[in-house]
C-alpha cells in the first residue's frame, strides 16, 4: 500500500486496546503506537463512538467513556466521520450484500465514503467486502513497519 495511508478504526480496535483484552492488547498498542509515530490520518465513526459508549457505560465506566472520547476527539490525525444522508444507499446496498449488522455496515461505509486506504478490524466479516481493503492490527504493523 503505498503512502500517505488513511484508516477507518473499527470498535473492536478501540476496545481491545481501552479495555485491555489479553488477546488484543499487543497488536492494538504496536497498532496506535505506529499510528502516532507515523503521523499516519485515521478515521472513526460516529458509531464506533456510540458502540465504543455504550458497551462502557453498561459496564458503568461513564467517567471513563467520556474521557476516552474526549481525547479521540483531541488526538492529532484522527477525525470523527460523522454519518451522511448521501452514504444511505451505499450503507443499505452493503448490509444486504455482506450480511452485515447495520452498525458495521455504517463503518464499512465510512470507510469507502472517506476515502480510507483500509479498515482496520478483529472482526472478519469485514473481508466479504469488496470494496475496501480489510486488515487486522497486527497485518497493518507488519505492512507499514518501517
Amino acid at each position: 500500500m503505498a503512502w500517505p495511508v488513511t484508516v477507518c478504526i473499527d470498535t473492536n480496535v478501540l476496545l481491545g486496546f481501552f479495555n485491555g483484552e489479553p488477546d488484543k492488547i499487543e497488536s492494538c498498542t504496536a497498532f496506535f503506537r505506529l499510528l502516532f509515530t507515523q503521523r499516519i490520518k485515521s478515521v472513526i465513526s460516529t458509531i464506533t463512538l456510540l458502540e465504543l459508549t455504550s458497551i462502557l457505560t453498561a459496564a458503568d465506566k461513564y467517567a471513563e467513556a467520556e474521557q476516552i472520547i474526549a481525547s479521540i476527539a483531541s488526538l492529532p490525525n484522527f477525525s470523527i466521520a460523522e454519518f451522511r444522508s448521501e452514504w444511505v444507499l451505499r450503507t443499505a446496498t452493503l448490509k444486504k450484500a455482506n450480511r452485515l449488522a447495520i452498525a458495521d455496515a455504517i463503518i464499512v461505509s465510512t470507510a469507502i465514503e472517506t476515502q480510507c486506504s483500509c479498515l482496520v478490524t478483529f472482526d472478519i466479516d469485514f473481508s466479504r467486502v469488496g470494496e475496501i481493503f480489510v486488515v487486522t492490527p497486527q497485518n497493518f504493523v507488519k505492512l507499514h513497519s518501517p
